[in-house]
């Protein structure tokens, strides 16, 4: 298994939480100083050390000999015809190149609605009454390339190049909050997210700093192949966040197959892992609607993992956990394997007898950008063509990126400076509605990249308990009303 090139930065970022302090504690500057600069840089739009008032001269020293305000920039723009993402090449230092992809809701979910339900919105005289709220998405690099090898991903093409610093991470956030406001994360480009555990741990706690960027727990989301001693460090150091599964298949010969990497950890180990982990998160909830559910992403390949048998496979190794299968057509990518998409029918059938048959909450990706190569496992660097040439017809989200690092993890997990904080004053509950969007991040769901997604069933549960919430509420009113005339 290929490790990582290990890479010394200069200039730093000053984005880098511990490469920042530690440099101030060595000359004796207050952490205070570290965080006015965060503070003002991201929320009040600094662009220069000479927009920081008050800071000691040895800190101004050490900023310039050592740390950039942005140390990536931002090469290429690509937007897909429909408006719903943008694709951002993004050159490090160094010169390498990653990509980050903003995904947008709102607009063009009405397109991803199956069409007898379109026609539900659409009165006598043909209009369509739908309202959705605009709200974006940015799925972000960890590594430059990835050690797991998926053999439907076009980052796993790449091998493993490189770690991204915390910094690095940060700034796709930077350079996507300049395109549009960013309302939620999720790890899913290019790289195994718990194979650099370490910086995108803290990446996730600058996030959630409400003195830095200031998202919820709940906005952001880390998908895995099933790193099982990262799952269970990451129930310790960011509790609250969202929790994606590369699966793939049901049994560990097939999975094997189409992640060659994905060895050492047993399925039985790793969905064991994951159900610590959401159990962890619905201790506490007690309405069935509310539940969190970890999101199991499977992408289905013709001939490959789509038949009737195997879709009873997953049906019953799903069956009865908090699991949200989100089913991904294979998208065409350049991959040295002669993969296909699933018919419609098969598809049909595969969905059908998970959801129907398993009782599996079960989720038909329908995807955005492809156009632009930035769906599900089309997120590439084509570095013998040159730099900046993004790869071909396949790559994108996560599943692309997710590759396997399950056989080079020891036990545990490293802990940074304590956990992520929890309880963001920006925590928003969620409902169940009909139409799910996992872009979303919100609590009891789980985000997922260049994704609507469609979910049958739960509508009327949400209708029944809007109006009994209406009712109660207007029989306390009348009550109080009329203890207050007999007083």
């Amino acid at each position: 298994m290929p490790v990582a090139t290990k890479r010394t930065l200069s200039p730093k970022p000053v984005l880098d939480e511990d490469a920042l302090l530690s440099a101030f504690s060595e000359v004796g500057v207050k952490p205070s100083h570290a965080h006015k600069i965060w503070r003002l840089m991201l929320q009040q739009n600094a662009t220069s050390y000479d927009d920081i008032p008050e800071l000691p001269k040895t800190a101004r020293q050490v900023l310039d000999s050592e740390f950039a305000i942005m140390t990536s920039k931002v090469v290429s723009r690509t937007d897909a015809a429909d408006g719903s993402t943008t694709k951002l090449l993004v050159e490090l230092q160094d010169g390498q190149r990653i990509e980050s992809v903003i995904m947008r809701y709102g607009d063009v979910l009405l397109d991803s609605f199956p069409d007898d339900e379109k026609k539900k919105l659409v009165d006598e005289e043909g209009n369509t009454s739908f309202k959705s709220k605009k709200r974006a998405t940015l799925c972000v690099s960890s590594q430059v390339g990835c050690a797991m090898g998926c053999t439907f991903c076009a980052t796993g093409t790449m091998g493993l190049l490189a770690n991204l610093s915390a910094g690095e991470i940060l700034e796709q956030l930077v350079h996507a909050n300049r395109v549009e406001k960013i309302r939620n994360i999720v790890f899913m480009g290019m790289g195994e997210p718990l194979d650099n555990y370490t910086a995108v741990l803290a990446a996730i706690r600058a996030m959630v700093d409400t003195g830095r960027f200031g998202l919820s727990p709940s906005r952001i989301s880390v998908s895995t192949v099933g790193v099982v001693p990262r799952i269970h460090a990451l129930k310790r150091d960011a509790p609250e966040i969202g929790l994606a599964l590369s699966l793939h298949a049901p049994t560990q010969e097939l999975r094997t197959q189409i992640v060659p990497t994905a060895k050492a950890w047993p399925i039985e180990r790793i969905l064991e892992a994951t159900d610590a982990f959401i159990a962890n998160q619905n201790r506490t909830v007690k309405s069935y609607n509310r539940r969190k559910h970890v999101l199991v992403e499977y992408v289905l390949i013709a001939d490959i993992n789509d038949s009737p048998e195997v879709a009873h496979q997953l049906g019953r190794l799903l069956k009865g956990r908090d699991v949200l299968l989100n089913v991904i057509p294979y998208n065409p990518t350049a991959v040295p394997h002669d993969y296909h998409p699933p018919t419609a029918e098969a598809t049909r059938v595969f969905v059908d007898i998970v959801r129907n048959t398993y009782g599996v909450h079960t989720l038909l990706r329908q995807e955005l950008g492809q156009d632009i190569s930035s769906a599900c496992g089309q997120l590439v660097i084509d570095s013998n063509a040159g730099k900046g040439k993004c790869g071909g017809d396949g790559g994108g989200t996560k599943d692309a990126g997710v590759g396997d690092l399950e056989d080079l993890m020891g036990a545990g997990g490293e802990k940074i400076r304590g956990p992520v904080p929890t309880g963001s004053r920006n925590r928003k509950v969620a409902g169940n509605g009909k139409v799910h969007d996992l872009g979303n991040g919100e609590v009891g769901q789980k985000p997922e990249a260049a994704t609507r997604r469609w979910d049958v069933g739960t509508a009327d549960l949400v209708v029944k308990g809007s109006i009994l919430a209406l009712a109660i509420a207007l029989v306390a009113r009348v009550g109080w009303k009329f203890i207050k005339s007999r007083a």
